[in-house]
């Protein structure tokens, strides 16, 4: 690994562009079995652990207000069932990071800056296996009623396979906190 590449301010930049494509697609009509809407939110899940663990950290206790609150917007958008501020909550969150966080990010020494580029990489990697990948294929509502039934879920034989896969969608979440704890 390039030790330029491990600066954090490089690898948020990156970030930043590659989150702000996702939101740029989810804006586009979906074509086949992509779902721009689950990579955003996937991505974005990841992106928040990481700046979590290796980021806000650095940057000391004390986060400017606009961060606090893109931050909150961004995990009530991931916890929203049909996610419809997604797209904006990272925007908010992303416009919020540059303004506030690279700064005071580029204050610190080179060093510095690589090791949390680092750990920032390694978080945000480890959250993205953690949450599983995206399938191409769309379950059968016959898979979802057995997971649901693995689950636990009450009134499953009565859902719609939308509610099953929003069902076993939550379920999955919980599991894979559960696993990074």
């Amino acid at each position: 690994m390039d030790s330029v590449a491990s600066d954090i301010v490089l690898v948020l930049g990156t970030e930043h562009r590659e989150l702000a494509a996702l939101i740029d697609q989810c804006s586009r009509p979906s074509r086949g079995f992509q779902d721009p809407q689950e990579d955003l939110r996937r991505r974005l899940a990841a992106h928040i652990a990481a700046t979590s663990a290796a980021v806000h950290p650095a940057i000391g206790t004390w986060r400017p207000p606009e961060l606090e609150h893109a931050l909150a917007e961004a995990a009530e958008a991931l916890d929203a069932p049909s996610r419809p501020g997604l797209a904006r909550a990272a925007t908010d969150l992303i416009e919020a990071e540059a303004s506030a966080v690279l700064p005071r990010l580029a204050e610190l020494a080179l060093n510095e800056r690589r090791r949390i580029g680092k750990v920032f990489r390694i978080k945000r990697e480890g959250a993205l296996r953690s949450a599983g990948s995206t399938t191409r294929r769309q379950r059968s509502q016959t898979e979802l009623y057995e997971l649901a039934r693995r689950a636990g879920v009450e009134q499953r034989s009565r859902m719609t396979l939308a509610q099953l896969e929003a069902a076993v969608s939550a379920w999955e979440r919980a599991q894979a906190a559960r696993r990074a704890r």
